[in-house]
């Protein structure tokens, strides 16, 4: 009897038990291990992206470096080919009256080395080649500029899956890190693009570039196909031409142009034309349309640079504010009116030969002859008549044209001689064109005298240099 009371108790005690157990684990939920959904930071790459993480070069590459000025006699370098030219680089042409302006860079080897022109005679020869023929400008003036107005600047840069985020990151550094030390602070903006194009801001000072340049940082939201024409046409757009500061587009790209929906290249270029805005390019890589980004910049006056290895990204940007602010200015009346091509040919200071050249199509409004006079004279010495027979058989082809002559003197004598001197001058030249078959009501004669001297009468030379013929050319 008292067995079996102690197996009901023992019973009744673990039934009790297992009852509690199951009442408190009832009363707790079960956990759930929810999936993780997490959002992909760059869009997907095309497969006609390629991406290579590592930088390739071309053999023998020579980086670029930092900006340095006269730093080592350019003539005792033992690292150049033999007959080595330095390059100066044509950029931000003008017409200013009846002139030609040109920036010229300091001679350089495209290496971060520049070097100052000879301070006697530094131009050689200026020439102006058309398909048919070649003049040469002897009337120019040359002189060192140093620039320090701030520049609108707009950044145009690619951020597409052959770029990667390594190499996105760099080039987002280089930009802050140059523009926050530069002195001068100029105004900014900033796109990037892959296949769409996204404005990232803007500011009126550099020293707040970072907050733009790095609104995401890398490639974040980035990293599909390449735009560059919609990108561009995008900052050509937003530029306001009318700023006190000068407007200038900066291009980064490594690859081909693949989607844009905007496939007309030349109007975009065009439009920079019309507005008035360089376009300074950058090739980055082995798989850059290098072809398209140095037609670009040649088409708008901006200037090509090719790179290959992101540690060039800090001095890339530096030798570009370089190039804005240290440059020799160029001034010239055309020798002809129609030219594809314009050759300059000089010296450094060190006596080493400098070289350059720039395409430049178009009709030119005002040329000036390579004829000068001796003093108080009128007469036209036989070795300027090419000068006269090249005008006369632009004006058979281009029966639709006339043209203005202008004869001018130097500042000797009084200014109502000088004047009547000046007539006579242009009456000889138009003379020599009748002669040569030109229609003598095509031709109008005017004399400026003394008033608009080419440069300064303090010189024999120089004087010599006003005693000249300028013409216009005017629709009939």
């Amino acid at each position: 009897m008292k067995r079996n009371l102690y197996f009901m108790l023992v019973s009744f005690f673990v039934l009790a038990r297992c009852s509690t157990v199951q009442n408190v684990t009832s009363k707790i939920k079960p956990v759930v291990k929810k999936e993780v959904v997490t959002k992909s930071k760059f869009k997907e790459r095309p497969g006609y992206e390629p991406f290579n993480p590592n930088d390739v070069a071309p053999q023998n590459y020579v980086r670029l470096n930092n900006p340095t000025l006269n730093a080592v006699k350019s003539g005792s370098t033992t690292t150049l080919p033999a007959n080595f030219q330095y390059t100066v680089m044509p950029h931000f042409i003008k017409k200013v009256n009846k002139e030609i302006s040109i920036r010229l860079s300091y001679p350089t080897d495209l290496k971060g080395n520049y070097y100052t022109m000879r301070k006697d005679k530094p131009i050689e020869y200026i020439k102006m080649i058309d398909k048919n023929d070649t003049c040469v400008i002897m009337k120019y003036t040359i002189e060192p500029k140093k620039n320090n107005r701030p520049y609108d600047i707009t950044f145009v840069l690619d951020h597409s899956g052959s770029m990667g985020d390594e190499r996105c990151i760099e080039l987002q550094n280089a930009i802050t890190d140059v523009f926050k030390q530069e002195k001068i602070k100029h105004r900014a903006r900033v796109y990037k693009f892959d296949s769409e194009v996204s404005f990232e801001g803007n500011t009126s000072n550099t020293d707040s570039i970072e907050s733009i340049v790095k609104r995401r940082v890398g490639m974040e939201g980035f990293g599909g196909a390449t735009s560059i024409y919609d990108a561009l046409d995008m900052a050509i757009t937003s530029v306001n031409s009318d700023t006190a500061s000068q407007p200038l587009i900066i291009l980064f790209s490594d690859g081909y142009e693949n989607s844009s929906k905007n496939n007309n290249i030349n109007d975009i270029v065009q439009k920079a034309k019309n507005k008035k805005i360089p376009i300074f390019t950058v090739a980055f890589g082995e798989n850059s349309d290098r072809t398209l980004l140095r037609a670009i910049a040649d088409e708008t006056n901006g200037i090509f640079w090719e790179t290959y290895n992101r540690e060039e990204f800090k001095f890339l940007f530096q030798n570009e504010l370089f190039l804005l602010n240290h440059y020799y200015e160029l001034r010239f009346v055309p020798c002809s009116f129609d030219f594809q091509k314009l050759i300059f040919s000089g010296f450094n200071e060190s006596g080493d030969k400098v070289y350059g050249e720039k395409t430049l199509t178009g009709l030119k409004e005002v040329i000036s002859l390579n004829i000068n006079f001796d003093f108080d004279k009128a007469y036209i010495y036989p070795k300027y008549y090419d000068e006269i027979d090249k005008v006369a058989s632009y004006l058979k082809k281009n029966a639709q044209l006339n043209i203005i002559i202008y004869g001018h003197t130097d500042n000797e004598g009084t200014v109502q001689y000088n004047q009547q001197l000046s007539l006579k001058r242009a009456e000889t030249v138009s003379e020599a064109l009748v002669n040569r078959g030109i229609v003598k009501e095509r031709i109008k004669v005017l004399g400026k005298g003394e008033a608009e001297p080419y440069v300064s009468n303090d010189s024999e030379t120089n004087r010599y240099r006003n005693r000249r013929i300028e013409i216009e050319i005017v629709n009939r």
